[in-house]
């Protein structure tokens, strides 16, 4: 960290406009009675005026850098290969939004930054409740940004890695969820393409046993009351999602190269050999995998190099689903008048995740639509 002095931390704060102007007024007292950056930065943290990572930019004297146009970043929410996602505040509407910045480093690359505003157009035609809403884009200084709904919350991928793998009736809620916000994608004429637990991400339901990020075992959690007692899915990134108008050039043009579009762990056996003319199928492929990932707790084919993954979808069958799931949770050990019913799949589940992984689309659910349906008759026929 670098060495700034109060002065130098309260000149850097209000010349960067972080706070409120009453803020302000107090923040200049602060500092002659504090005398200390540190224990000033303390205080306005506490106080929620500040985040520890504005905190943290500030004292590396990049105070500038908290600021976008009209948005301050409040905190990094993750980044990927192609850029970072913050948690930022929208100036004057004081919103709360998530915001996509693309790597400077990556500007250059055509590529890449055609992938970002495809992202930004896709989810611009789409308004549906279990897809994340685009709220604003643009550029600033040469910095490519997309400003979407804020979900407080946690994708499927971290959910299992941290709880193990769902009940079941939860899991089935998050696909039926997905599957609905698939449907409406469809309906515009978009395959996402990569559909995967990552790119699922749930809200926390209602305070109480029904938040999906509460630490422990997920075979313990309980749904909350309302319309989503697990939480609400949100799909997210469509950076390479194709649309039936054939404005993917540059997708096109990538698997023309031989570039694998999707991802290994939960890619549709045609999407594999061309992208180019999957359909809706291959997401509900995709989406198999990832049901398959919430009752197991792991992928479907886990061992193997990309080409044999590759290979393990187009001409192999997964360890049946019911078989995985109790293979892992007997060894957690679980005990307890539940513990065969939250071990079991029932065989209605289990035949909805092989038919949603057949290699040949042809005997696949066709519609995301038909998969919720299904879905929904067997949560009513439990729940009875």
């Amino acid at each position: 960290m670098a060495s700034v002095g109060v002065d130098g931390f309260v000149e850097a704060l209000l010349h960067n406009r972080l706070l409120e102007p009453e803020q302000e007024g107090e923040v200049i007292a602060l500092q002659s009675r504090l005398g200390d950056p540190r224990l000033l930065a303390q205080e306005l943290i506490r106080r929620s005026w500040l985040t520890p990572y504005q905190v943290n930019q500030l004292f590396l004297g990049r105070g500038n850098h908290l600021l976008l146009g009209q948005y301050i970043l409040l905190e990094r929410l993750g980044e990927g290969g192609m850029g970072q996602v913050f948690k930022a505040s929208q100036g004057k509407l004081k919103r709360t939004v998530a915001i996509k910045i693309i790597r400077k480093e990556l500007l250059n690359n055509p590529r890449v930054v055609a992938r970002f505003l495809r992202e930004i157009q896709a989810a611009g035609r789409l308004s549906h409740p279990n897809i994340v809403r685009a709220l604003d884009a643009g550029e600033v200084d040469g910095t490519y940004y997309f400003a979407m709904e804020f979900v407080n919350g946690i994708d499927l991928d971290r959910l299992v890695k941290q709880s193990g793998p769902l009940r079941v009736e939860q899991a089935c809620d998050f696909i039926a969820q997905a599957a609905l916000g698939l449907q409406h994608a469809h309906g515009h004429g978009m395959v996402h393409r990569d559909i995967k637990p990552a790119n699922l991400f749930v809200s926390r339901a209602q305070a109480g046993a029904g938040d999906p990020s509460q630490r422990g075992n997920g075979l313990l959690a309980r749904p909350g009351s309302g319309s989503a007692p697990w939480g609400i899915v949100k799909i997210l990134d469509l950076g390479l999602a194709r649309t039936r108008d054939s404005l993917d050039d540059q997708a096109n043009h990538l698997t023309q190269l031989g570039c694998l579009i999707g991802t290994p762990d939960y890619i549709a056996p045609e999407q594999a050999c061309d992208s180019r003319s999957c359909d809706i199928r291959a997401d509900l492929y995709s989406l198999g995998c990832t049901f398959y990932y919430l009752l197991a707790g792991h992928v479907p084919f886990p061992k193997g190099d990309l080409t044999e993954k590759l290979r393990q979808h187009q001409f192999d069958e997964p360890v049946p689903v019911e078989v995985a799931r109790r293979r892992k949770l007997l060894d957690g050990l679980l005990s307890g008048k539940e513990a065969h019913k939250l071990i079991e799949v029932p065989d209605p589940v289990a035949f909805v995740v092989r038919k949603l992984m057949a290699q040949k689309p042809a005997d696949r659910c066709q519609t995301p639509a038909e998969l919720a349906a299904a879905l929904r008759i067997w949560q009513k026929a439990a729940r009875i």
